[in-house]
């Protein structure tokens, strides 16, 4: 049999019928529904089709930006690319123009010093030129020579450089350098002179990069930024002059992060912090290859999709006027059919609070008047089904009770002197647990625990039970396993689950060294720890073969110095104000029980 908690009665009070509108509290309910039904209605169309139109134009709009982004990044590479690659090739054309002018000199004529006498590399460097300096050495450093006066001490030493590594018959492209004196960023070229076989010399030419700068710039009106960064993250040419200046070092930046990672064109979103404040940016970096160099050309993702914020603002415009028009309909609608409903949720209401002879009654003849006749007939059905149940569930528990009672008696009965003793020990463990605060379904369970923790003696002898003096060592190991017995017998029974851990380990210790298990501390149920306190008590308050009934005065003193070693101290100090407030008495006639 499956056990039932008992349940509380619930009061019925009879509610005259009458049209006495619900509380104003409680009139929004319907408005609230209806009104949320024409939001609904108005409002969803309209989110639907202005979220596609925002989607769809994002997505146009991010292509655009995109396209545009990349475009610009790659023109301002391929700008730097042409202007090396041209600047390259002059260079070449004027190494080849030395082999030339070594072929038409007498024997033993030097080109180089023949250029130097001529003077006519500054042919070379005029005002539409990239070239700001030009130099035709020989391998001993002869030659000629024309560049612009007061070079930083840097870049003369990046021109030696590159003079050294052209003599090795390699050609070289430098790193990134700015010209003080001319105020303009460049970067050096030495292309080798090979003569049958052999290198006789170089042509070194600093490049002018303003024309690149000047793209840059460019393309960094409004609210686009262009910089050309090296793969250390370090900004070599900026769109701000005043970025362009400091030249700082932008690695921490995502998009640098991926370029440095890996050379490659890419466009993504990320952020940037701008102006003392993190922003959402849009940007593209577009690698020049050589040098190992990287444009990167961005925009706030803000300005890049303004159009899209313009629609979003006209939707929430839209949204608000149509939200206005059906609150207006929704209030008008809602006025007319509410009041029959409101009666109706009234009455459900008193119904949902265990007062089932409500009824209505409404003159109405549509669906609402049927539903108030179906509401009725429920009432009447409900009310005799809860009555037949709560009888039912009474009758259930009283027979469960009666059943543990009856179970718990026939196992004290098998010994003369324990007779009552489970009584006792669950009317202790519920004096107890009421001040532990337990719960009601925690009191309900100690109590059936408390009642049944003896019940594994069933499976002892009657021998060992009814022995009238101290038992052997063998006979008290046979009487341990009563506790693990019983919570055997019980397992059986699903219902019963959370009332075996009282009955198995109410031999326990605090401290440990108890049976069945020799667990301690915490690890101990709290069912167990109440039932052991109540089942010594009783012991040691009545008369038993071994011992007379002992004051309850002088029990409560010997639990008290067992806190912390076989009881637990807060179980403890619960039981000594269970007995200081009358929770736990003990009945005079127990004390000669036999």
């Amino acid at each position: 049999m499956r056990p039932r908690a008992p349940r509380k009665r619930v009061p019925y009070n009879l509610i005259a019928m009458s049209d006495t509108p619900a509380p104003a509290s409680r009139r929004p309910r319907l408005l609230w529904t209806l009104l949320g039904a024409m939001v609904i209605v108005a409002l969803l169309p309209l989110l639907v089709s202005h979220w596609f139109l925002i989607g769809i134009n994002r997505d146009s709009l991010e292509t655009l930006e995109r396209k545009y982004l990349t475009r610009s990044a790659v023109g301002i590479a391929t700008d730097v690319q042409n202007i090396l690659l041209n600047n390259t090739q002059q260079l070449t054309k004027v190494a080849g123009s030395i082999r030339i002018m070594k072929k038409a000199l007498p024997p033993g004529g030097d080109p180089f010093t023949y250029a130097a006498e001529t003077n006519w590399i500054t042919d070379y460097l005029t005002p539409d030129s990239d070239l700001l300096a030009l130099r035709l050495l020989n391998s001993a450093g002869a030659g000629a020579e024309a560049k612009p006066a007061g070079l930083d001490p840097a870049v003369q030493q990046e021109m030696t450089t590159a003079l050294d590594i052209a003599n090795k018959g390699q050609t070289y492209t430098g790193a990134f350098q700015h010209i003080t004196s001319v105020n303009q960023p460049a970067i050096v070229v030495a292309v080798p002179v090979i003569d049958e076989g052999r290198v006789i010399g170089a042509v070194e030419g600093l490049i002018s990069l303003k024309r690149i700068s000047d793209h840059i710039r460019d393309e960094g009106k409004g609210d686009v930024t262009a910089f050309i960064v090296d793969r250390s993250g370090k900004v070599l040419m900026h769109s701000e002059p005043s970025v362009d200046v400091q030249r700082p070092d932008f690695s921490s930046l995502k998009i640098v992060q991926e370029f440095k990672k890996n050379p490659l064109r890419l466009t993504e979103s990320y952020t940037d912090r701008q102006g003392g404040r993190e922003m959402k940016m849009l940007g593209t970096v577009a690698p020049v290859g050589r040098p190992d160099w990287g444009v990167v050309v961005q925009k706030p993702e803000e300005k890049a999709y303004a159009s899209v914020s313009k629609m979003i603002r006209a939707t929430v415009e839209s949204s608000g006027l149509a939200l206005l028009f059906a609150i207006i309909v929704a209030v008008i609608f809602a006025s007319g059919i509410a009041r029959p409903i409101r009666l109706l949720a009234e009455r459900t209401a008193e119904i949902a609070r265990g007062n089932y002879q409500q009824r209505v009654e409404l003159k109405t003849h549509n669906e609402i008047g049927e539903l108030a006749t179906n509401f009725n007939s429920m009432s009447t059905a409900i009310e005799h089904a809860v009555e037949q149940l709560k009888k039912a569930a009474n009758e259930n528990h009283l027979l469960f009770i009666n059943s543990v009672r009856m179970l718990a008696a026939a196992i004290d009965a098998k010994d003369p002197y324990t007779r009552g003793h489970s009584e006792r020990v669950a009317r202790y463990s519920i004096g107890i647990g009421k001040h532990l605060n337990l719960s009601e379904k925690e009191m309900r369970n100690l109590r059936i625990s408390a009642l049944l923790h003896d019940v594994g003696k069933i499976g002892i002898d009657d021998r060992i039970l009814r022995k009238p003096g101290a038992l052997s060592d063998d006979e008290f190991e046979v009487m341990k396993g009563h506790p693990a017995k019983g919570a055997a017998i019980m397992s059986g029974v699903a219902q019963l689950i959370d009332i075996i851990p009282g009955m198995k380990y109410h031999h326990e210790k605090w401290s440990g060294g108890g049976y069945p298990d020799g667990i301690e501390g915490d690890e101990i149920p709290m069912q167990a720890r109440i039932v052991a306190i109540a089942d010594t008590f009783d012991a040691m308050t009545t008369n038993r073969p071994y011992q007379k009934a002992m004051e309850v005065n002088y029990v409560v003193d010997k639990i008290k110095s067992f806190a912390g070693t076989r009881f637990d101290p807060k179980v403890v100090e619960a039981f000594v104000q269970a007995v200081k407030r009358g929770d736990i008495q003990i009945e005079e006639q127990v004390r000669g029980a036999a």
